[in-house]
């Protein structure tokens, strides 16, 4: 059951602020990634955090959860997890076959070092994010709505790792690199309430939203206009990533519906009901940098920054500043 709302929001402008206030009560220097988890959550996306360790990924996920009032779940993948984890099991309880949900069965799932487990539990993570079921012995499973996977990974672990196949990254809507905190923010953690080693704030962190609230968001998003230059200009994107030298697979028409998406998200928190090309420009870095699958030795933003030199801004369009 998602947790009571206690702090009604004025406007998905004001939604965002909020969110920055509440999640800062324990994790300091990460207002980006903050905003990118919303924008991750209003679209209806998952979101795949990269970052050494130590950077506030698992703290961040779960003061996210905390913030939208939602149920949440935490599997820690290792080389021997298995699907059913994941998905669940049935058993045989007086005569009767009855099902045992497994860690997807949250509106939160966060699902750590997910580059440590092996590709056969990966795929049973793909089915949930894709479809939002788990199929056991036959018989589908609807998860919880809403649902969102915040993942991990640590890109500085090399043993025992089983890296995500093309297919499945490009299911997360965002990859977010999480390095470490300003220095100032640093400090200011050391002020924040602790109990030994751990924080002591967790609880603190007032839910926004709960599963009304956000469907009432996700409304909102859902009635954002893209006008026809500005989606025009989003397939633009999308067609020139495939065709520049050192790419050899650019991104999908799956990125282009995300991009729309997460672009309509930007919208609405910047308090506008139309996409304009500077939302497409601000969130696209986040949601196609992952697609671009590359030729050695050829580096992701240089191919971001030749698509948007590449591809000219119509100088019609509105542009906000």
């Amino acid at each position: 059951m998602a947790l009571i709302v206690e702090a009604p929001y004025e406007s998905l402008v004001d939604l965002r602020e909020r969110a920055k206030e509440e999640i800062s009560k324990v994790v300091l220097g990460q207002e980006r990634a903050v905003e990118l988890l919303l924008v991750a959550a209003l679209a209806r996306g998952h979101v795949l955090i990269e970052g050494p360790p130590g950077s506030a990924k698992t703290l961040l996920a779960r003061a996210t959860a905390h913030m939208l009032g939602a149920t949440f779940k935490r599997i820690q993948f290792t080389p021997d997890t298995t699907p059913a984890e994941l998905t669940g099991v049935n058993i045989l309880k007086a005569g009767e076959q009855v099902f045992l949900p497994g860690a997807v069965f949250a509106n939160v799932v966060l699902a750590d070092e997910i580059n440590r487990t092996p590709p056969r539990t990966q795929a049973a993570l793909l089915e949930a994010m894709q479809e939002r079921q788990v199929t056991v012995e036959g018989r589908s499973h609807v998860l919880p709505d809403p649902f969102l996977v915040i993942a991990t990974q640590n890109p500085y672990e090399h043993r025992d790792m089983f890296e995500l196949p093309e297919s499945q990254l490009d299911r997360f809507l965002f990859k977010l690199i999480l390095d470490y905190a300003d220095s100032d923010s640093e400090y200011e953690m050391l002020e924040l309430p602790h109990r030994g080693i751990a924080p002591d704030m967790l609880g603190e962190v007032r839910p926004l939203l709960g599963v009304v609230g956000l469907d009432r968001a996700r409304e909102e998003l859902d009635n954002t206009d893209i006008p026809e230059p500005v989606g025009r200009y989003i397939v633009a994107l999308a067609r020139e990533s495939r065709d520049l030298p050192g790419v050899e697979l650019g991104v999908s028409s799956r990125g282009v519906m995300h991009l729309a998406a997460a672009s309509k998200a930007n919208a609405r928190l910047n308090g506008r009901d139309e996409v304009t090309v500077e939302d497409v420009r601000e969130i696209a870095p986040y949601v196609l940098r992952h697609r671009l699958i590359l030729q050695e030795g050829v580096r992701r933003d240089d191919v971001l920054a030749t698509i948007f030199e590449r591809v000219p801004v119509p100088p019609h369009l509105y542009v906000y500043r």
